[in-house]
């Protein structure tokens, strides 16, 4: 994981980490990982994690696949991660 992440915030965390476990599953790019594994990489609680995806889902820089976990990070994230230099 890149080591600038130790200086910014969770909700930036969350978004990295879903971009850097993304795989290709049916020609798109999907992040398998539940919110309990996310909150391990982060690290912060479960419930945390759960309400950055919600802000992170509201704001549309991730979009949730079925409601079975299942997150594509979109095209305003990859935007805000080239600017932060976290692409």
């Amino acid at each position: 994981m890149n080591e600038i992440l130790g200086f910014v915030n969770e909700k930036t965390k969350v978004l990295v980490i879903l971009k850097e476990n993304q795989l290709q599953i049916d020609g798109k790019s999907i992040c398998p990982l539940n919110q309990q594994e996310i909150a391990n990489l982060v690290p912060c609680g479960k419930l945390k994690v759960n309400q950055i995806l919600k802000e992170l889902i509201d704001d549309g820089y991730v979009e949730m696949l079925h409601t079975k976990g299942r997150y594509i990070v979109t095209a305003k994230a990859y935007e805000v991660l080239k600017k932060l230099s976290l692409k």
